[in-house]
């Protein structure tokens, strides 16, 4: 198993996590609503802003969203270009991994880790971290793919969202439900938020197997219309609950209280919400 340290070098530099975000005109963003693209992650709601951090931040294109709002708006990520990408735009991003940092306990309203976790590879040391940080009841949302989508199992080793060796573990709702019980988290919340990669990214894959080209370098990933038909279709998986991208949102508990349950395939929690 890679260790993060060492894993972190592996990224190529055109990462698009690194990248700084270009705005989108509104133009744009509506007509990808129609289409019916996936446009963001679905973040809980909060009464007023607070204190947050973003783990796995990239060049910290959500930090610079929640501080707008008016949120203390703290960000985390072990790529010291991106990182310091961000700190030059004015936001307060360390670089290093989360247990690196020493975050006062219970100073935290609201943590996100969207499409981070499954990067890592000492998941239980990261959420008995977040555990800590977070003050009480606070919220918690973490977005990884969904190994137990369909596309994983239709595309096997050509998923797109497999990607060894960057992710470390892969999760389904059953399994991070469970750990996140473990750790003494409430699972409030399920979300499908699928795109179009899983399908049409695998479909490529599967094309360039012996041809030696890149993931997105191929006739079907950069097609406009196929992108928009399996945006249509990847909806309908999350529909039926069986969509490539998962984000939980979950509520610290007490010290002594666990939430852990065992989850039947393909379910989630009692009580929690699936959208």
């Amino acid at each position: 198993m890679y260790s993060d340290e060492d894993s972190a070098r592996l990224y190529p530099q055109d990462y698009y996590a690194y990248q700084d975000a270009r705005p989108s005109p509104k133009w744009k963003v509506i007509f990808k609503g129609i289409l019916g693209y996936r446009l963001s992650s679905k973040d809980p709601k909060f009464d007023s802003p607070g204190r947050m951090l973003d783990v796995g931040c990239g060049s910290g294109e959500f930090v610079a969203s929640m501080k707008a709002q008016g949120w203390d708006a703290q960000g985390i990520e072990i790529s010291s270009s991106a990182s310091q990408a961000g700190r030059i735009k004015g936001l307060q991003i360390a670089c290093g991994s989360l247990g690196d940092e020493k975050y006062p306990s219970e100073s935290f309203d609201y943590v996100r880790a969207s499409h981070s976790l499954e990067h890592m590879s000492n998941p239980d040391t990261v959420l008995e971290e977040l555990h800590r940080i977070l003050k009480p009841k606070g919220k918690l949302l973490i977005a990884v793919p969904n190994c137990d989508s369909w596309n994983a199992r239709i595309f096997k080793q050509y998923w797109w969202h497999l990607c060894p060796p960057l992710h470390a573990f892969g999760y389904s709702v059953e399994t991070l439900s469970h750990i996140l019980g473990l750790h003494r988290f409430h699972v409030e919340q399920v979300t499908y938020n699928s795109d179009y990669l899983g399908i049409l990214g695998s479909a490529q894959i599967w094309r360039n197997r012996k041809n030696g080209k890149r993931s997105s370098e191929g006739w079907l990933f950069t097609n406009r219309l196929l992108r928009v038909l399996c945006g249509w279709v990847s909806r309908l998986e999350d529909a039926m609950h069986r969509g490539d991208m998962i984000e939980v949102i979950a509520t610290k508990c007490g010290r002594n209280a666990t939430s852990g349950e065992s989850v039947p395939q393909g379910s989630v929690p009692a009580r929690a919400n699936v959208a």
